[in-house]
Formats: structure tokens, C-alpha cells, sequence
């Protein structure tokens, strides 16, 4: 019996941390979203221009691949200029934590 509560503890206590990891890294990306919020709204609920859909919903993965794909010009419709020059100075680590920020919308 108390061999089957330690490995629950063990279990609980790995599961605590994953989380808390996984919490921290989705918020380093906070301070980098505070320029994208004129656009696309504070929890990415906005349209940004009036096109696209927002980013509200969407996975970090999701947002990352429309970022990178902004830096290397495959991504995008008529209106992308604006992207692809944010996205274009951002380092690679600083589209991963702001995507990771922006999932957790």
C-alpha cells in the first residue's frame, strides 16, 4: 500500500512540474504578444485588417508555422507585408515563446 501512494505522489509530483514548465514557457511570450495587440486584440479575439481569422483558438504550432512561414515569404494573403516584416526580425525562439503565449489564449 504505501509503495502504491509513493509512486502516486512520484507520479503527481511529475505531472505538477510538466505543467508548471509548460505554464512558464507559454507566458515568456507575453512581453513579445504586447506589440501584436493593436492588431490582432489582447486575447487575439481580432481580425487583424478585417481578414484572416483570429488567432484566438488556434495551437502553438499552428501559429508558428503561419509565423515562420511570414519570415520566409510562403505564407500569407494580399495584405502580409505587415507580417512578414514582424516576423521577419523576430528571432526563431522569439516566434516559438510568443506562438506557445498565444495558445494559451
Amino acid at each position: 500500500m504505501m509503495k502504491k501512494v509513493a509512486v502516486c505522489f512520484a507520479i503527481c509530483s511529475f505531472l505538477l512540474v510538466c505543467a508548471s514548465l509548460s505554464v512558464a514557457s507559454g507566458t515568456a511570450g507575453e512581453p513579445l504578444y504586447k506589440s501584436c495587440a493593436g492588431c490582432h486584440g489582447q486575447s487575439g479575439e481580432t481580425m487583424a485588417l478585417g481578414v484572416g481569422k483570429p488567432l484566438k483558438g488556434q495551437t502553438a504550432n499552428q501559429i508558428l508555422d503561419k509565423l515562420n512561414g511570414y519570415a520566409d515569404g510562403k505564407y500569407g494573403g494580399s495584405k502580409k507585408s505587415i507580417m512578414v516584416g514582424i516576423a521577419k526580425r523576430m528571432k526563431e525562439e522569439d516566434r516559438v515563446k510568443v506562438s506557445e503565449y498565444i495558445s494559451t489564449f
